[in-house]
């Protein structure tokens, strides 16, 4: 016998999940939510299930476990309303790697949501390098900013 998935997240953003109920998800590592349609063994194609929206879901008490992420582990949802994370409208469920850990705005919970929680004062984003030849980024440090049109408007000319 398998480990079931109630709903597994394509390899797309945009997705959303929208009043599903879940139920007896308490067997075998069942969960209620996984990630990655097609994404199930290396090497993958993909980066994940990327942004998948989610709002109106219900729980019973037979659901043990909400999310199992699968390889390659990073799929990022968004919870609209808080009933996925229950931390409220705009909190987040993404994969526990260790950038994604914010000090006082996430938290670890692999019991039930295989990852990280995040309230809705943190964004939760992809972020992809194309065309990066091997070794170019090595020894370099990656700083990420908030979005911010007057700090990006004195470059649009240049």
């Amino acid at each position: 016998m398998g480990s079931p998935h109630g709903v597994i997240t394509p390899q797309r953003d945009g997705f959303w999940v929208k009043n599903v109920n879940f139920h007896n998800f308490n067997f075998n590592n069942a969960a209620a939510i996984g990630s990655c349609s097609h994404c199930f063994k290396p090497p993958a194609t993909d980066s994940d299930s990327r942004h998948v929206n989610f709002s109106g879901l219900t729980f019973a008490p037979t659901v043990d476990r909400k999310i199992r992420y699968q390889f390659p582990f990073k799929g990022i949802y968004e919870d609209h309303d808080g009933s996925l994370t229950g931390k409220g409208p705009g909190s987040w469920a993404t994969s526990n790697w260790n950038h994604n850990k914010w000090l006082t705005q996430c938290e670890v919970d692999t019991t039930v949501y295989d990852g990280i929680l995040c309230y809705s004062t943190v964004s939760v984003r992809r972020i992809v390098i194309y065309n990066a030849k091997p070794g170019s980024l090595n020894g370099k440090n990656l700083y990420i900013l908030p979005y911010d049109a007057d700090i990006t408007s004195q470059f649009a000319d240049q």
